[in-house]
């Protein structure tokens, strides 16, 4: 029971980023398709099951693939870059706006930065298992605070279109943190995979459904870069900064995580791991939360796409050619 929790809390600490959190991915994702948001955030739900539970049965066998590949490991630091500098720029977009708090909070994120790429797994699952749970809760306060029924006419974007961001949105959460889920389910028996990929995928789909819901009632929301936080007021406006700060902070750590990983594998050493998978990124935040959501997370979708095709659906002889 322990590891299904500490999986569960690591799974859900790897997607419920400032994106997630904030309610910007689910604006671009799905709840611009009007009423057909609701059939493929239910499709969205089949696809975490079967992407989690595929980490976890082929795990072992992805991460020798990945360490034997350069290639494999130069896609993982591309997307996981991209998805790090969001939650940078998502973390910043939620403290008061005073430069000097905004620098000292960032010199000592980079800090903890450089202590999870020391530490690893062991840290972010006591991170996870403390931070998570009151996550989940202040968000569920939020979102039900705000809950009303979705205003007439619900007519989106093109609904068949909404298939292929379905598809890249599932890939887009789990591209990167597929290699901290597989390193997670190593030890774990058939039954505790079973039910970590359902709890996480049925939770994680809740929150995306309720949040769909109040994004729908409140249409001029989805233009803002943070649509949670333009809605949320009183009580709630802290409680939604505190979401998407620990969203982010949790997503960030798995990412820097990662990369630091990837960056052993192509022989990276010291400080070179810190520049490229924690100092560049946060440079790159500076152009902005919304702009990398909207603009670089496809082009990483279809980046992870290919990634988790050659590392956990096809058979080793197609990783052993490149």
């Amino acid at each position: 029971m322990k590891k299904t929790f500490s999986a569960v809390m690591i799974i859900i600490g790897t997607v419920i980023g400032s994106g997630f959190a904030s309610g910007k991915e689910i604006a671009v994702y799905f709840s611009r398709f009007g009423s057909a948001s609701y059939f493929f955030i239910a499709l969205t739900f089949f696809l975490f099951f079967g992407l989690i539970y595929s980490f976890f049965s082929f795990g072992e066998r992805a991460l020798d693939k990945l360490a034997s590949s350069k290639l494999f490991s130069v896609i993982c630091i591309i997307i996981s870059l991209i998805f790090t500098a969001s939650m940078f720029a998502g973390t910043i977009n939620v403290l008061p706006e005073n430069i000097f708090v905004r620098i000292a909070f960032g010199a000592a994120l980079i800090g903890v930065c450089c202590y999870v790429a020391r530490r690893g797994i062991p840290f972010l699952s006591k991170l996870n298992n403390f931070l998570i749970p009151l996550t989940l809760v202040s968000m569920l306060v939020v979102l039900l605070s705000n809950f009303s029924l979705p205003k007439a006419g619900l007519a989106g974007q093109n609904a068949f279109a909404g298939l292929f961001f379905t598809l890249l949105y599932s890939v887009l959460n789990f591209s990167m943190s597929s290699i901290v889920i597989a390193k997670s389910g190593i030890g774990m028996s058939k039954k505790e995979k079973v039910w970590a990929s359902l709890i996480s995928s049925l939770t994680l789909c809740s929150f995306l459904l309720l949040t769909n819901f109040v994004l729908l009632s409140h249409p001029e929301s989805m233009q803002e870069a943070m649509p949670l936080v333009f809605i949320a007021s009183g009580v709630c406006g802290h409680l939604i900064r505190f979401v998407v700060f620990s969203g982010c902070i949790t997503t960030l750590f798995s990412l820097v995580f990662t990369t630091s990983e990837s960056l052993k594998k192509l022989g990276c050493k010291g400080w070179g791991i810190y520049l490229i998978a924690i100092f560049f990124p946060c440079i790159c935040s500076l152009f902005g939360f919304g702009t990398i959501v909207s603009f670089l997370y496809p082009f990483a979708s279809v980046l992870g796409i290919f990634l988790l095709l050659i590392l956990f659906f096809l058979p080793s002889r197609a990783a052993d050619s490149s």
